[in-house]
């Protein structure tokens, strides 16, 4: 087994956090990078989508009121707005965020990103040659099939819907996506 990122992160200073009513981690990367800067969450609540954010943020807080932890996206975002009511929220996010949970609110004045890390695709890194490729976001997906095309006996696995549709753009039509989020998951399914 190889793992290999084909992305790289760097920091976005970030100065103030906007007040709202909630404070929503849509990954890792987003609760490091907020908190590595120093950043608080103050009276408002907070949420995240999927076990591994939900375990990372649970090292920096135990005040979590709504951890989103399905494969459907639409779920997650449906029952997201439902909670947050009329409430407003701050998702700290990549540059690059697809903004999945947040298309869900009907009003936008009700939402904030804050850009808390850049994410660049890299160009320079070999091909494993691998049987199974697993790709955990759109970029890695986007980074590795500019640079290499998929071969007759690799099989794709794209760890959750935003990824499968980046991987159909990228004409990768025959690929799985695990159940259910997680290591779990992806066992599961191999």
């Amino acid at each position: 087994m190889i793992a290999n990122s084909l992305i790289s992160f760097k920091a976005i200073d970030v100065i103030k956090v906007p007040q709202a009513d909630w404070i929503f981690f849509t990954s890792k990367n987003s609760v490091r990078f907020f908190f590595k800067q120093g950043l608080k969450i103050e009276n408002c609540k907070v949420a995240c989508v999927g076990r591994g954010t939900y375990k990372e943020l649970a090292m920096h807080t135990n005040k979590i009121n709504f951890v989103g932890d399905s494969i459907n996206i639409k779920d997650i975002g449906l029952k997201f707005v439902k909670e947050v009511n009329k409430g407003t929220c701050v998702f700290p996010v990549s540059n690059i965020s697809k903004r999945t949970i947040q298309q869900f609110f009907i009003d936008q004045s009700k939402v904030t990103d804050l850009i808390v890390y850049e994410t660049k695709e890299k160009s320079e890194f070999y091909n494993p040659n691998a049987d199974i490729l697993i790709f955990t976001s759109p970029s890695n997906a986007r980074a590795y099939f500019k640079k290499y095309q998929l071969e007759k006996h690799q099989n794709v696995i794209s760890m959750g819907p935003s990824t499968g549709k980046q991987l159909e753009a990228l004409g990768i039509k025959n690929y799985k996506t695990p159940k259910s989020t997680g290591e779990l998951g992806l066992i599961d399914l191999i």
